[in-house]
């Protein structure tokens, strides 16, 4: 459980999520680079070499904007936190960034734009904290009573303060660094072709990326200062015959990498063959193509690996394996070192036999460290499968990656890292009631105080242990976490329908009220699945009524105007749950045309006062205006009954006439015998709403 509360903490860290959420922002602009070197690729191989490199010097451009897009994605998230002027704090940022990595010499030698994505998160954070604290003197912040010229000088006087203190302490730093020689270095030493070293960085870039931050983009001094070595190595090899070093720059990409980092090709085919699941299955189908080229983010967000405290196991270990495997076959001679420098992009087998020189055993060498890894990461996919949390690629590509240019600030910035422990403890709720009990249906009769007679029954899920004990419908949470709701409501509404056949073989007015969430209602195809299971059964659909809820209103008047309509045409009525506790129940009377509204017992508990009564009343008098039935919930009380029938309401749910009961209690009271028939509530109904009305 350790595991689970790190990442748990990890998970809902603002700062930490605000980075995860930056990289994933900027990725079209690592996409775009890397389809760049793809085509270029593609073109060089049949020849095109004038084409091949134009389109591979803008890859690489495009490629050098990333840190620089990296601080302006994190200064825009920080100003909005620390509620400091956007344009200043961007602006401010990027010129010390700039300055700062001029001063450092972290330039690229492609182009003359700075390339460190550390030094790049780590401006915009400092900077952004720096014109928040000097925010707080009155020189620097301004007063209500200053113009707006005033309060822009006085902004723009703490930009530059900032930044002159961000590049003074940069001079600092780099003159105690370079002058005085201390034996440190910024980041950890590490032999770029030692074995122990080489697991080490493989580990770290894993590492980095389960908290989704781009591991080899964070650590890519040390893959550039490999690729140098590499680059004389095999020259030295070409000239002089000099030996092969082991660990080169594309034995991470061939071995440790193999569909990204952490050899997630492995994970793409584990789904491809053993996932249940159809979200991993459409995941993996849309996924294997970028994977074969090496392009890893939407299983890492989809699956999701990125917090997730069962999936960085294997994200961790499998290309642990690879890079041992990898390193004990080429050290005992069964396949030989990499003796050519091919593009990361290359697909695996081939590129393993292109970069040994035309081994066979390399490609056969890479065949088996996918098949290892996909033993490691089955029984990790398994658990995954079986909870079926992933977000699916849809989200992934279509949800906010390439349609929002903003984080999240008021939420926990979950868009893209699911929060995945209580996804598990949802599941394990689920599994355990599941182990410990049954869920089952009980019914509320809705009664017509003048006849005593039950004219409706609202179906409710319960839940009953082993031990026999009734509890209420607190594991709904548990369902709505996982997106299980549509399920559950399915299975009450067939469930209700079994029941309602019984029930009509005894009185053919028989009528059942049934809660439907707003997942449901909401979900496609939603009225015709209603249809079908309705003309499955011997029921008709006016014995049907479906209750919904303000909460679904909210979400999607549109959709839900239009299923109203739909259900209205089958025959099916339409009742709104919950009146009198939402704060725009009048407008959706107006909007919406409902056959039942049910008043919510909030409003009865307040009716020893003045006050309250007064409030019940303009709620009753605000349903009959819809010509809609009123039914009031919760009334436990004979003078909560007395008032409630003086106001010209008629029916009535709650503890005073009947508790939740089974269909065995049902039954055994003989409610079915005394059922109000349709043509007394409609009659009746009518007559109490002109008299209220015209009253």
């Amino acid at each position: 459980m350790t595991a689970y509360r790190v990442m748990s903490q990890l998970s809902s860290n603002k700062y930490l999520v605000a980075v995860s959420n930056v990289f994933i922002m900027a990725l079209p602009l690592a996409l775009i680079s890397t389809f760049c070197e793809l085509i270029a690729l593609f073109t060089d191989h049949y020849g095109y070499e004038s084409f091949s490199g134009t389109i591979r010097y803008v890859g690489e451009a495009t490629g050098l904007m990333f840190p620089i897009l990296l601080n302006f994605y994190l200064v825009t998230y920080l100003s909005s936190v620390k509620r400091i002027p956007k344009g200043l704090s961007i602006a401010s940022a990027l010129t010390v960034y700039f300055i700062v990595s001029y001063q450092w010499g972290f330039i690229s030698v492609i182009m003359p734009l700075p390339n460190s994505f550390p030094l790049s998160l780590l401006t915009a954070y400092v900077t952004c904290e720096l014109i928040y604290r000097l925010k707080q003197f009155r020189i620097f912040r301004g007063s209500e009573r200053d113009s707006v010229i005033d309060s822009s000088v006085n902004m723009m006087s703490g930009a530059v303060v900032s930044i002159a203190i961000m590049i003074l302490i940069s001079q600092a730093l780099y003159f105690v660094y370079k002058v005085a020689m201390l034996p440190f270095d910024l980041m950890p030493s590490l032999d770029p072709t030692s074995f122990v070293d080489g697991l080490i960085y493989e580990l770290l870039r894993g590492l980095l990326w389960s908290v989704g931050i781009n591991g080899h983009n964070v650590l890519h001094m040390y893959k550039a200062e490999l690729y140098d070595i590499t680059v004389m190595n095999i020259s030295a090899w070409h000239n002089f015959g000099l030996e092969l070093n082991i660990i080169s720059t594309n034995f991470y990409d061939f071995f440790t990498g193999i569909g990204g980092s952490g050899n997630l090709l492995s994970l793409v085919i584990c789904m491809l063959l053993f996932a249940k699941s159809d979200g991993y299955k459409v995941l993996a189908k849309a996924s294997l193509i970028l994977c074969i080229f090496n392009v890893n983010e939407p299983v890492l967000y989809g699956v999701p690996v990125i917090f997730n405290p069962i999936m960085i196991i294997p994200f961790l270990v499998a290309p642990a394996i690879g890079f041992v495997v990898a390193y004990g076959a080429m050290y005992f001679g069964i396949v030989p070192p990499l003796s050519d420098i091919q593009s990361w992009l290359m697909p695996p087998i081939l590129s393993g036999y292109m970069a040994t020189g035309g081994a066979v055993s390399g490609a056969v060498l890479q065949i088996v460290i996918i098949a290892i890894g996909v033993a490691v990461y089955y029984p990790f996919f398994k658990v995954m499968d079986k909870r079926n949390l992933g977000i699916g690629v849809s989200d992934v590509f279509s949800n906010r990656l390439f349609t929002s240019d903003e984080i999240e600030v008021k939420t926990r910035l979950t868009s893209f890292i699911p929060s995945l422990h209580q996804n598990l403890k949802a599941q394990k709720e689920i599994e355990r009631l599941q182990a410990e009990g049954e869920f089952l249906l009980y019914f509320q009769p809705q009664v017509d105080v003048k006849t005593n007679k039950v004219i409706s029954f609202e179906t409710l899920i319960r839940y009953q242990n082993n031990e026999g004990k009734i509890l209420p419908p607190t594991f709904l949470a548990a369902f709505r976490q996982l997106g299980l709701m549509p399920d559950l409501d399915f299975w009450v509404f067939d469930k209700a329908l079994r029941a309602g056949e019984r029930f009509s073989q005894e009185n053919q007015y028989v009528k059942l009220s049934i809660n439907i969430s707003p997942d449901t209602v909401l979900s496609k195809n939603f009225v015709s699945k209603i249809k079908a299971h309705i003309e499955e059964s011997t029921l008709s659909f006016s014995q049907i009524e479906i209750e919904i809820t303000e909460e679904l209103l909210v979400q999607n008047e549109v959709d839900v105007a239009r299923v109203i309509d739909q259900l209205h045409d089958l025959g099916i009525a339409v009742a709104l749950d919950d009146f009198g506790t939402g704060y725009s129940s009048l407008a959706y009377l107006s909007r919406f045309d409902f056959d039942k509204v049910k008043i919510d017992r909030t409003l009865v508990l307040n009716l020893d006062t003045q006050r309250g009564r007064d409030l019940f009343s303009l709620a009753v008098q605000l349903g009959k205006i819809s010509n809609a039935e009123i039914v009031v919930e919760g009334v436990e009380e004979l003078k909560e009954v007395e008032f409630v029938s003086s106001v010209g309401v008629r029916y009535i749910q709650g503890y005073y006439y009947y508790r939740p009961m089974s269909q065995q209690d049902i039954f055994a009271q003989n409610l079915l015998k005394d059922f109000g028939s349709e043509q007394d509530e409609s009659d009746n109904s009518q007559a109490t709403v002109t008299e209220s009305v015209s009253g």
